[in-house]
């Protein structure tokens, strides 16, 4: 048993040759030692004790037979080790001796018949050699990968425990809040209406309270409905927009407001009343931020693209500094002063959420004293296609999709009861429905 260049760099791969001749042993020697480090046995019990030491094989050129065993010995045994079980084995010898152990043991990679000649032996080791190191490249990266993929989804898994923590917080902490806020607002107003006995400063002081205390009664209803907005139940359905829209328009009192400008709106998949939500959240600051100009005006249009529909709520109002768009969907984010335009900055934090929640992206881009345009993306109806017995009302050509009251205050439950015109279930059969 010998070894030759162990002190040569790891870089090198390194091949043991078994085999029984000396000269053969030789041969592999001179043909290798300029690309390898070369380990050499003549025995089995010596080859798999060189192969399990370091530095550990990267390919076995094993002779067919071994003064105290046979080639398919050597070979199983290599097998039943496992830091040597991946090690790829070219035999070596007379082809039907070769074709022999193939047939007796499983595992060679392949076999170079004898008499050697360098360029074969060189160009076949390399060959496996490179295999050997593409699998283990591959391996180790499917390994990292594995691991990114699970550290992901522990990251996933702690996010969507910790959201629901805190939804369930701040809804908790807006019900309790919402008590004693009404509390102190229903005495601060009984005794504004007594406010006679009292001095000018007092009067003040009262008001003050009595301007705080709504203030406070609004944020804590809006927290509460961004708390219900991430918590509460979908029901996916098709929703015609063009009768949502028309129905939060006039619940708004918009067209006497602005000059409204509606396009053809299309179908989508969505919850028809969280998406009546955030329409009125969108249209209602379009009238509240345009509501001062003479002049106002106010467009809602839609195109469809690759499956989604976007939708865009514009307006000529008072616009906003796209240098602080990355704040403009977060949650008590104001970009105008209360002074000037009053409002607990949750409702667009509202719409963001909704919206996300049925697979949509919200957008907004601004030209202040120009036009100010919100978007949002939905699957289109057509995008998940569904069979006749599961087909929704709009689909069918049944009537349009239905939503709930327009003004976000007045509905704390989005799964409040089906509104007019509301798209039945699927599963529910539609009175009177009209056949397409």
């Amino acid at each position: 048993m010998n070894c030759y260049g162990i002190d040569a760099p790891r870089s090198r791969a390194v091949v043991l040759v078994v085999d029984r001749s000396l000269e053969d042993l030789e041969a592999a020697r001179e043909h290798l030692r300029s690309e390898c480090i070369v380990l050499t046995a003549r025995s089995a019990s010596g080859a798999l004790e060189l192969a399990a030491q370091e530095p550990c094989p990267d390919l076995v050129l094993l002779g067919c037979l071994v003064p105290d065993a046979d080639g398919a010995a050597v070979l199983a045994g290599l097998r039943r080790d496992e830091r040597t079980r991946s090690v790829p084995v070219v035999a070596s010898g007379p082809q039907a001796e070769c074709e022999g152990l193939a047939r007796r043991a499983e595992g060679t990679a392949d076999f170079i018949p004898k008499p050697w000649t360098a360029p074969v032996l060189q160009t076949r080791l390399r060959t496996h050699i490179e295999l050997k190191r593409l699998r283990e490249e591959l391996s180790q990266r499917n390994c990292a990968l594995q691991q990114e993929v699970e550290r992901r989804s522990h990251l996933e898994r702690t996010l969507q425990v910790s959201a629901a923590d805190l939804g369930r917080f701040s809804g908790g902490v807006s019900l309790d809040l919402r008590a004693p806020a009404s509390a102190i607002s229903n005495c601060a107003d009984s005794l504004l209406a007594e406010q006679a006995s009292l001095s000018a400063k007092g009067r003040q002081g009262l008001e003050r309270i009595v301007a705080a205390s709504r203030r406070m009664n609004r944020t804590i209803e809006d927290v509460l409905r961004y708390s219900l907005a991430g918590q509460s139940d979908m029901r996916v359905r098709c929703v015609d927009l063009s009768v949502l829209a028309a129905e939060v328009l006039a619940d708004l009192g918009a067209q006497a407001a602005a000059q409204v400008v509606v396009d053809p709106l299309p179908v989508v998949r969505g919850d028809p009343a969280m998406l009546g939500q955030v329409l009125a959240h969108l249209i209602g600051n379009a009238l509240k931020f345009s509501g001062a100009r003479s002049g106002a005006q106010l467009q809602i249009r839609a195109r469809t693209a690759a499956g989604l529909v976007e939708v865009s709520v514009r307006d000529n109002g008072a616009g906003f500094d796209m240098g602080r768009r990355d704040k403009l969907f977060g949650l008590f984010q104001r970009l105008h002063a209360e002074t000037e335009f009053p409002g607990s900055g949750v409702g667009l934090a509202i719409v963001k959420r909704l919206v996300v929640r049925q697979g949509g992206t919200v957008s907004a881009d601004s030209v202040p004293g120009g036009w100010t345009t919100f978007r949002f993306t939905l699957p289109a109806a057509h995008a998940q296609p569904h069979g006749a017995s599961s087909r929704c009302a709009v689909c069918a050509g049944q009537g349009p999709a239905g939503r709930t009251p327009a003004n976000p205050a007045a509905n704390n439950d989005f799964l409040a009861p089906r509104s007019r015109g509301a798209d039945p279930d699927p599963e529910e059969p539609a009175r009177g429905a009209r056949r397409p």
